[in-house]
């Protein structure tokens, strides 16, 4: 019988031999696999490796970060990258990578993961579940019918990433899901060695834009991220891209569902190119729940029994008090709504209510028990702008 291991890059050797399993996986070009190879000797101590009697097969990328919910940012490790070799494929080494990789990351101390899944079975089987969306927009500029030129638009050049954060703070607090993003990430949005990238700023920081375009006449504005605080911004934002379109076809963003840009156009027509569900794994249940934010009016005590097959510190009954927009967590309890650390994540994130993870067979309760959760987890759709 074979040996399967799992642990970080052990040299050189075993780095390459990752980068080319990620080439074979991933279709990178020479130049792609050399930036990444580059890019792994930085990540050595996050990268994490799958192996068949010594000999690497697969591997993954730790990213850690944070994600706001409820109001607050709840530590969190992506999950990137996660690859295995065609022909060492449906032999068990991506469950063995995933379960290993969620064991450690229970035993430091993490509260969530979130991987975006070109699978979902394996990542099912490791305690993951769909818990919110990442929405992919656009729209002709021509049929911008907005016309709302209240407020300046300033050119942000050179780029001042800091004028930016701040805003973007302020909406990713008032949503669910949103990272809060490293250096790393905004780098990612405002520097391309490729293109160039503009950025503007509308009115005194009520919002910004960053996009590039794409081709000559005729181009697309390609936004890589849009952030409006206030109905004006928004207005005025709608209004800068419908100036572009004597030269402009298409505007494309990534918004959540029922984007509130949406609510200043007279007519629907924009078009959603692509929807894709990202997954969440409650890592640890005491901490995810206290780290949390909630509603501030709620008062509340749920009592919960949470199942986890991978890690039994997770499983058995919990007391989650709720007051002034915090909670403070405890074990015991009568258990009285029974779910599945499957089905605590779409409910934590706030993608689905309690009702129907239990219509789904992730949860079960009373129907007060039910309506509970619902209202102690309630909040805005969780989306991300962001992939990883």
């Amino acid at each position: 019988m074979s040996e399967i291991t799992v642990g970080a890059p052990t040299s050189d050797e075993e780095l390459l031999e990752f980068a080319r399993q990620q080439r074979r996986t991933y279709n990178w070009t020479q130049e792609r696999h050399d930036d990444e190879l580059a890019a792994m000797g930085e990540l050595r101590g996050n990268l994490r490796l799958v192996r068949r009697d010594g000999s690497v097969a697969g591997g993954l990328t730790l990213i850690p970060m944070a994600q706001w919910f409820g109001g607050r940012s709840v530590p969190m490790t992506g999950i990137g990258g996660v690859g295995v070799d065609p022909q060492e494929r449906a032999g068990g080494l991506a469950s063995a990578l995933m379960r290993a990789v969620v064991e450690e990351l229970h035993s430091g101390g993490c509260a969530l993961s979130t991987l975006y899944p070109a699978t979902q079975p394996v990542y099912r089987r490791a305690g993951y579940e769909l818990a919110g969306w990442r929405v992919s927009y656009s729209m002709d500029a021509n049929l911008i019918d907005v016309r709302d030129r209240a407020l300046p638009v300033h050119v942000c050049d050179p780029i001042d990433r800091d004028r930016f954060v701040s805003v973007y703070t302020e909406r990713a607090r008032i949503t669910n899901g949103n990272l809060d993003r490293s250096e790393k990430f905004w780098e990612r949005i405002t520097d391309n060695p490729k293109g160039e990238v503009q950025a503007y700023v509308v009115g005194d920081g009520e919002g910004y834009v960053v996009f590039t375009q794409t081709g000559q006449w005729g181009y697309d504005l390609n936004v890589r991220d849009v952030v409006t605080l206030t109905p004006g911004a928004g207005r005025r934002l709608l209004t800068f891209f419908a100036d572009h379109r004597s030269f402009a076809k298409k505007v494309k963003w990534t918004g959540p569902i029922g984007d509130p840009l949406a609510y200043h156009l007279r007519e629907q027509h924009w078009n959603v190119d692509g929807v894709f569900a990202w997954m969440v794994r409650v890592i640890d249940v005491e901490r995810a729940l206290a780290e949390r934010g909630y509603p501030a009016s709620l008062e509340a005590e749920l009592h919960l029994h949470v199942s986890d097959d991978v890690l039994p510190g997770n499983d058995g009954a919990f007391v989650l008090n709720v007051a002034d927009g915090k909670a403070e967590v405890s074990r015991g309890g009568r258990g009285s709504l029974r779910i599945d650390v499957r089905g605590l994540a779409p409910l934590y994130t706030a993608h689905q209510p309690a009702e129907i993870l239990a219509s789904a067979g992730l949860a079960e309760g009373s129907d007060s028990d039910l309506a509970l959760a619902t209202a102690v987890f309630a909040g805005p759709a969780p989306w991300l702008a962001d992939s990883f």
